[in-house]
């Protein structure tokens, strides 16, 4: 099922997606390089190791030598080479501060711990085994001499000055002239008074050694210094390394199929589209109003770090490309959506706008940490340094810093497109993730599967396997900027951006083009970990491990590769593995910490015929970069044994052929190690993680097999489980002993006992139960006891003593843990040492005794404890006694004792030896005081730290060594929180109106353990502050370490000059410090901020109307005509705060083009001027008016440039604009929403047209071709002219036939207007004018018979009528009359219950008048009503009109009874008969006229249309008024004027009233002969005859 899923999958890819033609199905197919042919995992697990084994590891042999910068050499022989320090000009070899202190063992945890132990921290680490350290400012001899007798240094001394300079600079120290660009390391040992100091000096210096300078506490970055500048710097203690600033450079569908996103997503149940992961993203730019961004970008663009204000990506448009590669949505082509489109981002820019340059301000710790603050924990990065390729920089040791600090933050890296040249920096950090390019096949490139041609190679200049991944990289398709000039990418989309020509997507290559697919990957395995497997802080190196144990052998099986890597990304196969058809279980761990020399063995029971994949990674200590660069950069050399059942040992990175081999050498270059079993047998396999050298160092380690690890209990004794109140217990002392023992696996242990035995004696102490210890729980038992007997007594503490516990540890399995010893010395009563209480009295009973052994002490209080002691002879005879106390020594949780970082004094009151009497005389005993003092401790800045400290205390009688007394003191300081602050800057601190002063507000750690802070500033009048690199006036920093301090930026924004303020005003800022675990303690510091001087100020050419222009390389020039003044105005804004004084010159590139300026509101001036002085006050604008008349004679095609100098002391700012002689026909047309059109009436729609060119238009507007059967005209003129600047409005009409569906049609009324210019340029633009019919209903009701006459008086006679709908909408339809008395009227049937659109029905309609009808020729008129309501629908009702008249008694024959019957005199025959002759003679001018050409101002109305309505003078004005009511301008000609022209050439018809219900006169008026009587009852016979 899942195989034929896959398979449509791709199959829907060719069909779809732009990358049609850029895959080869047979090929996915027969490479299953997707792994898409497999079913899905319906069994996968992802389980945490449980049950490690903490184990002993062999350290690694230490070499004596040391890889200094200028050779190897062994210190004790040799010394360490000095470089050229005397050829690059330092005066000294030596650096007095920093030393060099070499290991006796690689086990440099305990050398640290040594070296703390005198107050001394490590703050670069050197191979071999070698720290670098710095002395105080006093430092003396005695102090180095101190560090020279520590037992675990082998050899000390000063560090050569050189060291701290890198070889790439020594080259270039002879050339003065030469300037360079310098990336500077601070000492992390300087102070705060240091690091200010530091930067002050470095500050000092701009303008005479450098250009420019930018400092954070961990880079100085110098532009353009002097090579003697590095001599300096390298003099100095505060420096540890000068190197070469960086020179950086930038290095979908189809990757996230290729790279397992895709088949990760269907085969997860979560959708893993990034929903929940925050991303950091550094890079040129971004086009943030990208559809395929919506809603995304958690902030604007931040430039804290890049070298300009501008976040947009005006160049290459690489940022876009790459965050769209990562995290784009796809909005505007799904087949470009990015791998992770619901996660969030923030965006660094690092490119200049102008140039193009990559450059980055402070360092990378500095912006990671930003990025961290803003709830990323990725932070991807596509781009490197093409300097110092291979080698671990100051960059690369900023990324291993940040990343060790905060384990869970995971940087990603591109490697770089420098093919076999080597890897980039950064990506040479150890803790970073490091990416190269491999094919796609999209587009025609080569074929998946392959690593592109310029994807950098590894391994690093120190041999370590770099890139750590591949992933897809050429051709990926992804968003492009609009504002990118300089994209070079190929379309790949049909989709536009808003301007309508510019793609919205486009492929670029590279290993940049990489780096995100990975970073995506690394969401969706960050998301499967956070919400499928529940942990809630993945570490970055556990997901490195992830990714690596996942990846692709690509090509011939050689992983590891200097090309690839450990393969091609898949995450598919990393989040749910499978290997030989089978799913695969994964386990992980990521909780634990090995001390150097110890391991843990984790062991698991393996089923066969599937593979093992092992995978450890851990975030190393940040390594030298001052050292060889061959050397390796490894501080903790962790290893990887993985073990088989018959034996086998496959160490770490030990490959043949892309499979791990047996045997081989461990791993001392590389942190993350990796076994690869493609096949492996059944049974108990063992993975060992040791520490083979180095510090503490926590590590992630991945699984995955077809595997169950073995479930076991495993109780062990732990260092001090027997834990005594005192060593040297009396004989019949009561003493208390505390047991303490832990289960170090996972499965409980159920009940269980344990033994206390004297083994000396033989005795039982004691056997108790124990109920049952969870897996990883911690148990501890006290009891009393007393010994009966003295000397040597060996106690033994045995766990699980009937063996009722399965272990994986015991007597009979593994290792015997179940066992502990300790040794007392029991003493014959002699002399007794007894603490006193607190107020010197003496303990009456045990629990007095035991409490007067410790003190607790708040260390923000006091730093020392004094004890009371008594000294008593209990013997029978003068004895003399001495008293020695054991250095003071810390208890850790789990009980072991170590070496306190601070140094502690013992002091005595008195000192010995003493004389005391025999027992019970006076001078027994003496009362002593012993002091134990934290001496690295200061109440105002060091609290002692927080712990258990303690001394053993011994009596003796100096005569008989065997007669003694001890007792162990103890003293619990507590955890306090301590704040120091000081600002730094705040002398003369100000700045400039809408702008940020800066100063510095330090924060130091005084308390006794890590502690985070808030820092709130505010001013008084409420200025914007903005603190550290956050864009609030709050934030939190931390946690802190002890003695740890961090100095935070504080910016105040001074507000602009608009806001009224003065230089030399002032305003307070306070900030308020306070600790996040105690708010009571706070500190507060303020600074006064000064408004200083500005003189800032803008100018804005723009035209008379306000049309501002931009530059004159890139702004259009300006249209002008001959003899025309052309009015150009500088605006100068003063944005300072001061008032300044400016001069404007103004120069015409052409002579004969004379130039004027003056101040607005000034008269021009009489003759030609080019100058004007002016001043202008803070916070206003003031005008310069640039009159330039065209000359007459200029030619068409003249160009000629006003070039406007606005000076201002030594500054001068110019504008300029081009006129060119030439003409502009702009005519803007806008139309109306469209017709809204009900059948049976007419519609309306308006074109505005607006004549925004520099000459009069002639407008020529003609009626496109509509559908049959619909009609249209225009209302309003159509040809009339446009003067410049003016409007018009064209009123089309629009008439539609019946049954026109209702809605918007398809059919539009197209419009062409056509425009000609004065020189005769012509210029056509077609509107389509949609139609929307509304509903509409239109009963039209006629009869084939409206003539009745003679009916007889009584009689009925019917005539049949036809209603029909001619509308869009159903109706009922009700029929009425009017216009007749004296009749019966009556209709059958006389309503429609409903009539459908096109529908007739026949009425039939009875007449039959009554007596009282009136004689003659009678109307009637019948109305045919519709039940719809009107605002449901738009109902068009009609009427018919029937002349009927009775019948009466006739007396006359022929033409007279006719005429009789109808009610007339016979003497009306002549006069009918005259009538008819005049009719005649009027109905044959009539049709002359009708057959003579239709005037042009009418052929635009088809005949028979409503709008032919009306006499023939108020069709022709109509036709020729183009104008509507309001203050619409149609030309210089008024309506009045063309009216009052028309009626002096058109002749006047006669017009007559017309009575009411007589029918329209016809256009001429009454016929000829006919009088308005005889109209009003003869009308319809004459329309009858003539037509309408």
């Amino acid at each position: 099922m899942t195989t034929t899923k896959a398979v449509c999958s791709v199959i829907a890819l060719f069909f779809f997606s732009t990358f049609a033609n850029s895959f080869s199905l047979e090929q996915e197919i027969e490479e299953d390089s997707l792994h898409y042919t497999s079913d899905l995992p319906d069994d996968e697990k992802w389980l945490m190791f449980q049950n490690p084994i903490p184990s002993h590891y062999p350290i690694s042999e230490s070499s004596g030598k040391i890889h200094s910068p200028f050779g190897i050499s062994d210190p004790l022989v040799e010394g360490l080479p000095l470089g050229p320090w005397q050829t690059i000009g330092i005066n000294r070899p030596y650096d007095d501060r920093l030393h060099v202190v070499q290991s006796t063992t690689p086990d440099l945890s305990e050398l640290q711990n040594e070296l703390l132990s005198i107050g001394i921290e490590i703050i670069d680490h050197v191979p071999d085994d070698s720290v670098v350290i710095s002395l105080s400012e006093d430092g003396s001899g005695a102090e180095i001499s101190r560090v020279q007798n520590l037992s675990k240094v082998r050899w000390a001394g000063p560090m050569p000055s050189a060291w701290k300079v890198s070889n790439s600079l020594l080259e270039f120290m002879q050339f003065e002239d030469l300037l360079l660009d310098l990336d500077v390391t601070p000492s992390p040992t300087n102070s705060l008074e240091d690091h200010i100091d530091l930067n002050r000096m470095i500050n000092s210096l701009t303008g005479t050694m450098h250009e420019s300078s930018h400092c954070d506490s961990h880079l100085c970055q110098i532009k353009s210094a002097k090579p003697s500048l590095i001599t300096s710097l390298a003099s100095d203690h505060r420096v540890s390394r000068v190197e070469s600033g960086p020179s950086l450079s930038i290095q979908n569908s189809n990757a996230s199929i290729i790279s397992g996103a895709d088949f990760a997503r269907t085969i997860s149940g979560l959708n893993l589209s990034g929903s929940g992961e925050v991303i950091g993203i550094s890079d040129t730019g971004l086009d943030s109003d990208h559809g395929d961004f919506e809603g995304r970008l958690r902030s604007p663009v931040f430039n804290l770090f890049g070298p300009d204000n501008s976040g947009a990506d005006s160049n290459s448009g690489h940022g876009t490309h790459v965050t769209s590669t990562l995290l784009g949505d796809g909005s505007g082509d799904p087949n470009s959506t990015g791998i992770v489109p619901q996660a969030t981002f923030h965006f660094y820019q690092l490119e200049v706008d102008s140039s193009g340059i990559l450059a980055r301000w402070g360092s990378l710790y500095e912006m990671f940490e930003h990025s961290l603050i803003n709830d990323a924990y990725i932070h991807t990065n596509s781009w490197g340094s093409e300097s110092l390729v291979g080698d671990y920089t100051s960059d690369s040791r900023s990324v291993d810093w940040f990343s060790n600090d905060y384990p869970e933050f995971l940087v990603i890296f591109s490697a770089g497109d420098m093919g076999v040249s080597g890897v980039t920096s950064p990506s040479t950090a150890k803790n970073a993730l490091s990416v190269g390019a491999s094919t796609t096949g999209a587009f025609g490139s080569e074929q998946i599967g392959q690593i592109y041609n310029d994807s950098s190679s590894g391994p690093t200049s120190d041999g370590r396997i770099k890139p750590d991944l591949v992933a897809p990289g050429v051709m990926i398709c992804s968003a492009r900027a609009q504002e990118a000039d300089f994209a070079t990418g190929g379309n790949c989309s049909n989709s536009l951006h808003p301007d309508g020509s510019t793609p919205l997507y486009m492929t670029m290559s590279g290993s940049s083009m990489a780096t995100p697919v990975v970073a995506g990957a690394s969401a969706m395995a960050r998301e499967f970990l956070r919400e499928e497997v529940g942990i809630g802080a993945p570490r970055s190196d556990l997901i490195r491990a992830l990714l690596v144990n996942g990846a692709d052998d690509i090509g011939v099986p050689d992983v590891p590769n200097p090309s690839e890597g450990w393969g091609q990304l898949n995450i598919s196969n990393s989040l749910f593995p499978r290997s030989n058809g089978v799913n695969q279980s994964v386990f992980y761990d990521q909780e634990r910490q090995l001390m150097p020399g110890h391991s843990f063995i984790y062991t698991f029971e393996v089923s066969g015929g599937s593979g093992i994949d092992v995978t450890l990674a851990w975030n190393d200590l940040e390594g030298s970069a001052s050292a060889d660069q061959n050397a390796s950069r490894l501080v903790n050399n962790l290893d990887l044994v993985v073990t088989s059942p018959t034996g086998e040992v496959y160490n770490g990175n030990n490959f043949a052929n892309g499979i791990s081999q047996a045997a081989g050498a461990n791993d001392q270059l590389n942190n993350l190690e990796r076994v690869r079993l493609p096949s492996a047998q059944s049974g108990t396999w063992s993975i060992q993680v040791g520490h083979a050298g180095g510090f503490v160092q926590d590590f992630s380690l991945v699984l995955s097999a077809d595997a169950e690890e073995r479930q076991e209990a495993d109780l062990t004794v732990v260092p001090n489980s027997i834990f005594t109140s005192e060593t040297s217990p009396l004989k019949g002392d009561t003493i208390s002993v505390q047991l303490s023992w832990i289960n170090q696996a996972a499965s409980p242990t159920g009940t269980y006992s344990i033994s206390l035995q004297d083994t000396t004696d033989g005795t039982d102490i004691g056997t108790y139960s124990m109920p049952s210890l969870v897996g990883g729980g911690i148990e501890t038992f006290s009891i009393y006891h007393s010994f009966s007997t003295t000397g040597s007594h060996i106690v033994r503490l045995t766990l699980d003593y009937f063996s009722e516990v399965d272990e994986l540890n015991d007597e009979n399995s593994g290792t015997n843990n179940n066992v502990y010893e300790l040794e007392l010395d029991v003493t014959e009563i002699g002399v007794r040492i007894t603490p006193l209480l607190a107020d010197g009295s003496h303990p009456s009973d045990f629990q007095e005794l035991e409490s007067a052994k410790s003190q607790n002490i708040d260390p923000s209080l006091v730093s020392w404890a004094v004890f009371q002691l008594e000294l008593l002879n209990e013997g029978t005879s003068e004895i003399t006694v001495e008293l020695s106390t054991s250095a003071v020594q810390v208890i850790d949780e789990s009980g072991i004792m170590n070496t306190p970082q601070d140094e502690w004094s013992r002091s005595l009151s008195e000192t010995g030896p003493w004389v005391l009497s025999p027992f019970g005389e006076e001078g027994d005993r003496v009362v002593i005081s012993l002091n134990l003092t934290d001496e690295d401790a200061d109440l105002e800045s060091r609290f002692a730290l927080p712990g258990l400290f303690v001394t053993d205390v011994t009596l003796r009688d100096k005569m008989s060594p065997t007669i003694f007394h001890s007792i162990r003191l103890s003293v619990d300081i507590d955890r306090v929180e301590g704040l120091f602050t000081v600002p730094a800057g705040t002398e003369s601190l100000g700045s400039e109106p809408n702008t940020f002063a800066l100063f510095t507000l330090s924060v130091r750690n005084i308390g006794n353990g890590p502690t985070e802070y808030s820092i709130s500033c505010e001013t008084t009048d409420r200025w914007i502050v903005h603190v550290g690199s956050s864009q609030t006036s709050e934030i939190t920093i931390g946690p802190l370490s002890r003695l740890q301090f961090v100095p935070v930026q504080i910016r105040v924004k001074v507000p602009p000059a608009s806001s009224g303020l003065s230089a030399g005003d002032t305003n307070q800022v306070t900030c308020v410090t306070t600790s996040v675990n105690d708010p009571t303690l706070f500190t507060i510091e303020t600074a006064m901020v000064e408004v200083l001087e500005s003189t800032e100020f803008t100018t804005q050419i723009s035209d008379s109307n306000g049309i501002e222009f931009g530059p004159a390389a890139i702004s259009e020039s300006r249209a002008v005509l001959n003899g025309e003044t052309v009015t150009t105005i500088l605006s100068i804004s003063n944005r300072g705060n001061i008032p300044l004084d400016f001069q404007v010159r103004a120069l015409s590139s052409s002579n004969s083009w004379p130039i004027q300026v003056y101040l607005f509101n000034e008269e021009p001036p009489s003759g030609e001027e080019t100058n004007v002085e002016l001043e202008v006050d803070p916070g206003d604008e003031s005008m310069v008016m640039i009159r330039t008349i065209v000359p007459l004679p200029a030619e068409k095609g003249d160009r000629n440039t006003i070039t406007i100098k606005t000076t201002l002391g030594e500054t001068t700012i110019t504008n300029a604009t081009v006129l060119e002689v030439k003409e502009i026909t702009t005519l803007d047309v806008q139309s109306e929403e469209g017709f809204s059109i009900a059948l049976g009436r007419d519609g309306n729609s308006n074109i505005f047209l607006h004549n925004s060119g520099n000459v009069p238009l002639l407008i020529d507007l003609t009626m496109g071709t509509l559908p049959d059967g619909w009609s249209g005209g225009f209302l309003t003129g159509k040809t009339f002219s446009m003067d410049m600047n003016r409007d018009s409005m064209i009123t089309i009409a629009l008439q539609l036939p019946s049954g026109t569906p209702v809605g918007t049609l398809s059919e539009k009324v197209p419009v062409i207007i056509e425009s000609t210019s004065p020189s005769l340029s012509k210029e056509t633009i077609t509107v389509e004018i949609e139609v929307t019919v509304l509903p509409s209903v239109w009963i039209d009701v006629q009869s084939e018979s409206v003539n009745f006459q003679g009916i007889a008086e009584g009689k009925e006679s019917q005539f049949t009528m036809e209603v029909h709908n001619l509308g869009n909408s159903p109706s009922g339809v009700w029929l009425d009359y009017d216009g007749l008395d004296g009749w019966t009227i009556s209709f059958t049937p006389s309503a429609i219950e409903e009539l459908n659109p096109g529908e007739k029905a026949e009425i039939t309609v009875t007449l039959k008048p009554r007596k009282s009808a009136e004689d003659g020729l009678n109307q009637l008129q019948i109305y045919a009503n519709s039940t719809s309501e009107a605002g449901q629908v738009t109902v068009t009702e009609s009427a018919l009109t029937i002349d009927v008249s009775k019948a009466k008694s006739a007396n006359s024959g022929g033409i007279s009874g006719i005429f009789e019957a109808l009610g007339l005199p016979a003497w009306t025959i002549s006069v009918v008969f005259f009538a008819a002759l005049a009719g005649m003679v009027s109905y044959g001018i009539r049709a002359r006229k009708e057959f003579q050409p239709v005037g042009s101002e009418e052929q635009l109305i088809p005949r028979g249309s409503a709008l032919q309505a009306g006499t023939k003078e108020e069709r022709r004005a109509a036709a020729l008024d183009t104008s509507t009511t309001g203050d619409v301008v149609t030309g210089e000609v008024s309506k009045n004027e063309i009216q009052d022209a028309l009626q002096s050439t058109v002749p006047t018809l006669p017009t007559h009233q017309v009575p009411e219900g007589a029918l329209p006169l016809p256009l001429t008026g009454l016929p000829d002969g006919w009088t308005m009587e005889q109209w009003v009852a003869y009308g319809h016979l004459w329309w009858e005859q003539n037509g309408p």
